[in-house]
């Protein structure tokens, strides 16, 4: 008897619990409407350098200008401006201007310390990985740059 009163208890909860129904036309924070709302959400900073395979390259190993990128925040805005800012004096170090350009699948950015029209791998909020060619010792490469949030 007390086995019975349970299993109908267990149907009971699947009963009540399992027909609520999730509102799917609230997004969850990892949902993004827009790919110009995940680009300007929040400071972005270099995470990572990989080859075209994924294989991590060492920014020690990378031409000066690339080194670089790793001592900057680059934030985007609404209004298509660009800012790249030193992380810790929290100053803008230039700026320029950015646009999306063959129906969203390549990012152009204009200032000194990342200047060209990148090809995007992803674009989320919380990750951003564009493609890139870095010219070392007179050999042009295929890398991607992974970037995350700077918080």
């Amino acid at each position: 008897m007390k086995n019975i009163a349970k299993f109908l208890g267990i149907i009971v909860l699947f009963s009540v619990f399992g027909c609520v129904k999730t509102d799917s036309s609230i997004p969850t924070p990892d949902q993004v409407t827009t790919l110009t709302e995940a680009l300007v959400t929040y400071p972005w900073k270099v995470d990572k350098v990989t080859d075209a395979n994924g294989g991590l390259i060492n920014p020690n190993s990378l031409p000066e200008q690339s080194k670089a990128l790793f001592g900057i925040n680059i934030q985007f805005y609404d209004d298509k401006t660009v800012r790249a800012l030193d992380p810790i004096a929290r100053t803008v170090v230039n700026g320029g201007k950015w646009d999306f350009l063959d129906e969203n699948k390549t990012l152009d950015i204009d200032i000194s310390q990342l200047k060209g029209q990148f090809p995007i791998v992803s674009l989320k909020k919380d990750r951003m990985i564009l493609k890139n060619k870095v010219v070392f010792n007179g050999f042009t490469f295929d890398v991607l740059l992974e970037l995350v949030p700077s918080l």
